[in-house]
């Protein structure tokens, strides 16, 4: 019987390669996933693997399960759920949310929170393994397999859909684990559709042509309409901020956008809201009390933007001094610890995306109010790493013409939304995303 269900994927130690050099992966990563299961029918419903960058709390939190949490933090019902058409797997990558490693026997070492071990080559490799030792481990979901992310999620979706067409070559990474588990994989269930929400694509080129955007006059026009007054500048980026208004939308207070998500992430490790998110208590999530998660640890630690958890401690136990159950991010967040990424300094993500598109259908969407990755910078970015590819773009795709034909992004714009699509249109994205699925079936 197929149920709502949350716990531990347990991703064993492996030594994999990046950039030529030997990165020893020495401490078994638990992987927290979180399933809530399609409204009817759900064994040949598709399944949705979601999550955001980094932890999956906004896209957990924000008009995509069966309950959402509004503006004051209060959990209610979602009457957009993707639920209606779909099952939803959400994924806490390495050490983000609640997923934690564990050494065995020892201390972890300065190694087991390197860089390397942090790397997005790394990130989506662990979250392509949990995903199919999901499914393997649930043979009664039959349905297509569909990747959705939210920002930097664009590179590990990136990265997940080439590690399963087999092109390893377009990322300086070998994992042998992964490969050899991949073999055995339903290869063409898991390339059916990716579903990317403001996603981060083309590695430094969408950097510059970011920039770029930010000096468009009518991105400024719609700057300026919002904050009321004149700027000092002609960047609409940085006319916002000179207005304190949040990147993420421009339309809010950097403070309003901050409160949102601080509630949303205190909502979720909150005990008496835990069956209606998570669709579990958590004292009924195997690996998750202190007699287990004691055991573990995280090279994080809690800042100002963690909710207190002194609920959760008392539910669930104590940890060691400097631990916590939840955090919303981990090393590879920038600013958390992850300096200079390659997703950030080179363009092998825009190369990888490029060849991606040719087997996998897309939608992303355009939120008008984000300033943080406009949908406006992206086929500028492509054309900056498309070679002989061609790109154009008219109000609802962007086209890429080569020797083998045209393929077509599907753009879904959201003129009330910023960054968090999901939190301010949840009603049209679930409109948008049941309709462009139904016709992929």
């Amino acid at each position: 019987m197929v149920r709502d269900e949350a716990g531990f994927v347990d991703l064993s130690p492996r030594e994999v390669s990046i950039d030529g050099h030997a990165v020893s992966l020495s401490a078994t990563s638990k992987i927290f996933y979180n399933f809530r299961r399609a409204d009817q029918a759900p064994e040949d419903k598709p399944l949705i693997v979601l999550f955001n960058g980094f932890a999956s709390d906004v896209v957990r939190a924000f008009g995509t399960g069966p309950t959402t949490v509004d503006a004051n933090g209060n959990v209610g019902p979602n009457p957009n759920s993707l639920t209606r058409f779909a099952n939803l797997l959400y994924f806490d990558p390495r050490q983000a949310g609640f997923s934690y490693d564990v050494v065995q026997g020892e201390e972890p070492s300065a190694a087991d929170c390197s860089q390397d071990v942090f790397s997005e080559y790394v990130d989506a490799a662990d979250v392509l393994l949990a995903t199919l030792r999901f499914l393997k481990a649930h043979p009664d979901l039959r349905g297509p397999v569909y990747w959705m992310g939210e920002s930097y999620a664009g590179v590990r979706i990136t990265w997940i859909v080439a590690y399963v067409r087999g092109a390893w070559s377009l990322a300086p990474y070998q994992d042998d684990a992964l490969n050899a588990e991949l073999a055995a994989a339903p290869r063409e269930r898991l390339l059916h559709a990716q579903i990317l929400l403001q996603p981060w694509l083309v590695g430094s080129a969408h950097d510059v042509a970011i920039q770029a955007a930010c000096q468009d006059p009518g991105l400024l026009d719609r700057v300026r309409s919002s904050v009321g007054g004149p700027c000092s500048t002609q960047d609409a980026c940085e006319c916002a901020h000179e207005f304190d208004r949040s990147p993420y939308n421009y339309a809010l207070l950097a403070t309003e956008q901050d409160a949102r998500i601080f509630a949303a992430d205190a909502a979720q490790v909150a005990p008496d809201q835990a069956r209606a998110l998570y669709g579990s208590r958590f004292e009924d999530i195997p690996g998750l009390s202190a007699d287990e998660r004691a055991r573990g640890f995280k090279c994080s630690v809690a800042d100002d933007e963690t909710p207190d958890q002194s609920a959760l401690v008392s539910l669930l136990g104590a940890l060691p001094s400097g631990q916590s159950y939840n955090l919303a991010y981990s090393p590879l967040t920038t600013g958390k610890g992850s300096t200079n990424p390659d997703w950030r300094l080179k363009n092998l993500i825009g190369v990888a995306f490029l060849e991606n598109i040719q087997t996998v259908d897309t939608l992303i969407t355009d939120g008008a109010r984000d300033l943080v990755v406009p949908e406006l910078a992206l086929a500028s970015a492509l054309r900056a790493v498309a070679g002989t590819t061609t790109v154009s773009e008219t109000a609802g795709e962007i086209s890429l013409g080569n020797a083998g034909g045209v393929r077509s992004i599907a753009i879904r714009h959201y003129a009330n939304s910023g960054h968090m699509i999901t939190m301010m249109e949840p009603e049209a994205f679930a409109n948008d995303l049941s309709a462009w699925l139904a016709q992929r079936r």
